[in-house]
């Protein structure tokens, strides 16, 4: 059974020209962690969530390979990190989306789907290999729905 048998096709998606905060609210109002970015022609150009906005207001020596791996030495960090998303905010959303999200094929399997969900979380998003174009996401529970459904009509 290929992923695109799991995949959701409503999706919310963004634009690269909105910015951080218009980005944040359009998740917030749809209770979603994450969207992809779409260009006019339906292409991805990445996905931004909350969790790339996180890391992009975390300072260079956490990011960095071997960076700190505690900062517990840290005290009242709190104003900064609020400089850092005040300044963020008001950019667009290409500043803080991850630009090589992991992608699937519409025809991988759905069992390798899930593994890389498990692996890199959710959403992922299937994208036709040929034309570039987005054409939905696989979720935690879209993937688990999908499993259901093939166990029924197995009966």
């Amino acid at each position: 059974m290929p992923c695109i048998d799991a995949m959701v096709d409503k999706v919310v998606s963004l634009t690269p020209d909105q910015t951080v905060e218009e980005a944040m609210k359009v998740l917030e109002s749809h209770s979603i962690r994450k969207a992809p970015v779409l260009d006019k022609d339906n292409v991805l150009l990445g996905m931004f969530g909350f969790d790339s906005l996180l890391e992009e207001m975390l300072p260079t020596a956490v990011k960095m390979l071997e960076g700190l791996d505690r900062l517990d030495f840290v005290r009242g960090a709190k104003p900064d990190i609020a400089r850092r998303l005040r300044s963020i905010k008001a950019q667009s959303i290409e500043a803080a989306m991850d630009k090589n999200p992991i992608v699937l094929s519409p025809d991988l399997s759905v069992w390798e789907g899930i593994r890389k969900l498990a692996k890199h979380g959710s959403p992922l998003s299937i994208v036709d290999r040929s034309t570039g174009k987005f054409l939905g996401i696989v979720t935690e529970q879209s993937a688990i729905a999908e499993l259901e459904r093939d166990e029924y009509q197995s009966r």
